[in-house]
């Protein structure tokens, strides 16, 4: 297994376990319970099933995930499993704001519907380097200390190569965390716009 292979599937194996852990509910039961569960969790996930592991399969659906996907399945994971925020809701919103525009700007034009392809911006653009320090610098200055860390930890793990891409964007983003920062802030806004009536 080459280091590539290896850290992709760390990853895929922490969006599993994140999303067994929300399934069910882990935060409900006793501490113990919830180790007990998470342990059983890891030890199915990583155990070879016809030649590969549970997490290789979802992998070859997924591909590779980016930095935000594994700080949001991380968050979950130790909140469901620990009762604790890894980060307050407040960076979470904003890095959920952050993909959705990110998102928005990189897949319509990204399909071919114009001549720009900001796709190609991720290969060691100038001015998409400068605008994501710009746009690190704000973060850090509001104090949105979990942007600053994805962006830092993207920048960090494409030079270093960790996946197969050597480009920036498919550290920053991927389709899932882009759909589920849209599902969440769309449903947001409907919620804000017509509020539940109080009974």
């Amino acid at each position: 297994m080459t280091a590539t292979s290896f850290f992709g599937l760390l990853g895929c194996g922490l969006l599993c376990l994140a999303l067994v852990a929300t399934a069910l509910r882990l935060d409900r039961f006793s501490v113990r319970v919830r180790q007990a569960v998470a342990v059983i969790a890891v030890v199915a996930l990583f155990v070879p099933v016809g030649g590969l592991p549970l997490a290789a399969y979802l992998r070859g659906v997924t591909g590779d995930l980016s930095v935000p996907t594994l700080a949001l399945a991380a968050s979950a994971c130790v909140s469901r499993i620990t009762g604790r925020s890894l980060f307050a809701p407040r960076e979470c919103s904003a890095l959920l704001g952050l993909v959705a525009a990110a998102a928005l700007f990189l897949y319509p034009f990204a399909l071919g519907f114009t001549p720009f392809d900001p796709y190609a911006l991720g290969y060691a653009s100038i001015a998409f380097t400068t605008a994501l320090l710009l746009a690190t610098l704000a973060a850090w200055r509001a104090g949105l200390n979990l942007i600053v860390f994805v962006v830092v930890a993207a920048a960090a793990a494409c030079l270093g190569g960790v996946y197969e891409s050597r480009n920036l964007w498919d550290y920053l983003i991927d389709p899932l965390v882009a759909f589920y920062a849209l599902i969440r802030l769309g449903a947001g806004a409907v919620g804000r716009t017509f509020p539940r009536r109080q009974s």
